[in-house]
């Protein structure tokens, strides 16, 4: 993996570029013009296993630390490694480079494939029991996220992914390229919440108040190092943000 950032042409990292914006593979995000380009994402079968490959070209955002314009990959880049340093489940970054040629930005980052997990939206019919023990960990989870004052910005119930170890649930998150820091934990917590409340239609409103019941403890520090151990073995560890060793 490398880090983001504009690579010359002709070196391996480039040719790890141009390997991977030209592999085949099905389309599950076909190209979507916007921000005056497009994006789009590929799953592709690879030695190490399914992996999603998103592909971008002059598709920017501008912020204040990239006001020139910032491909929206290497914020989701960026927001994979803050996540896994804060040990929630999200994608393994494999790969992330961006390229200039001929005056247009094309970006790329890999993900290894979420395996056993399953949306919200595509969970098989629940019981209350159940229901009841999702809407805590999503509580859990999208809390410890909130109270590192990031907020995901596209949080449909879609995103929002869950696997079973027995009765206990595990819950990953997925696309953050709209992912941003706020400036309070509350700021980014109400974004989120209002947004997952209108996009979800699996829990019943006692049930969604037992997860913002959830979402207040981690966001006061509560269980943060809870010790369940089905769930943990799950979870990445952290590491530091550093340039490693490509695909």
């Amino acid at each position: 993996m490398i880090e983001s950032g504009i690579l010359p042409l002709f070196t391996p990292a480039a040719e790890k570029h141009a390997y991977w914006w030209n592999v085949a593979g099905e389309w599950v995000e076909a190209p979507n013009v916007r921000r005056h380009g497009w994006s789009g994402v590929l799953r592709v079968r690879h030695d190490v296993g399914i992996v999603y490959v998103k592909r971008q070209y002059n598709h920017l955002c501008r912020t204040l630390a990239h006001p020139f314009g910032w491909p929206t990959a290497s914020r989701e880049h960026l927001h994979l490694h803050v996540l896994r340093q804060l040990e929630l489940n999200v994608p393994v970054p494999l790969f992330h480079a961006v390229m200039r040629r001929a005056g247009a930005v094309e970006a790329v980052l890999v993900t290894a494939a979420l395996e056993g997990f399953a949306p919200l939206n595509a969970l098989p019919r629940l019981d209350h029991i159940e229901r009841t023990a999702v809407a805590r960990e999503v509580g859990h989870v999208v809390g410890r996220m909130h109270r590192a004052r990031i907020q995901h910005s596209c949080l449909y119930d879609k995103h929002v992914m869950v696997r079973w170890h027995g009765a206990a649930p595990e819950v990953a998150l997925l696309d953050l390229e709209k992912a941003r820091a706020r400036l309070t934990p509350g700021a980014a917590a109400r974004h989120d919440l209002d947004q997952l409340r209108r996009h979800q239609d699996l829990w019943s409103a006692p049930e969604w108040e037992l997860l913002l019941a959830s979402h207040a403890r981690a966001m006061a520090g509560a269980g943060a190092a809870r010790g369940d151990a089905q769930r943990e073995a799950g979870r990445p560890r952290s590491f530091e943000v550093r340039p490693q060793a490509g695909v």
